[in-house]
């Protein structure tokens, strides 16, 4: 019994456009795997810069710290960033008070009527019926 030819052509096509796809799939998990290790080398990367970027700012913080005891005299040049750093922290202290300051009168607030609520029994509103 011959083969016939409809079906073998058909059949070579299937198992060319299977070949097609298998490659096809092959280069795509290539891709995906060079891109996985793109990211995992980034992630990596951005956590060094955050290591760095703290002990940077916990050398400057100690450095800063110095200065303002007088331990340690720094050229002239960075006159500027101690300026700069001393506005900062003036803002940021004067920051603290305004939200001290606030809290403070919210505890006063509650206070005055915690007060006003314990001396005034009979409000003129009346009470609440318990449901049945």
């Amino acid at each position: 019994m011959a083969a016939d030819p409809k079906q073998s052509e058909t059949l070579r096509q299937l198992q060319e456009a299977f070949q097609t796809a298998q490659t096809q799939m092959a280069q795509l998990r290539q891709q995906v795997e060079k891109h996985a290790e793109l990211a995992r080398v980034k992630t990596q990367r951005d956590f060094i810069q955050s290591e760095k970027d703290r002990a940077l700012r916990e050398l400057g913080e100690a450095v800063f710290k110095q200065v303002q005891k007088g331990r340690l005299e720094l050229p002239s040049t960075f006159a500027p960033l101690l300026k700069a750093l001393e506005q900062v922290q003036q803002k940021a202290e004067a920051q603290a008070r305004e939200i001290g300051d606030l809290l403070q009168e919210g505890e006063e607030a509650a206070q005055r009527l915690k007060q006003k609520n314990a001396g005034g029994a009979n409000s003129g509103v009346a009470p609440r019926t318990k449901k049945l």
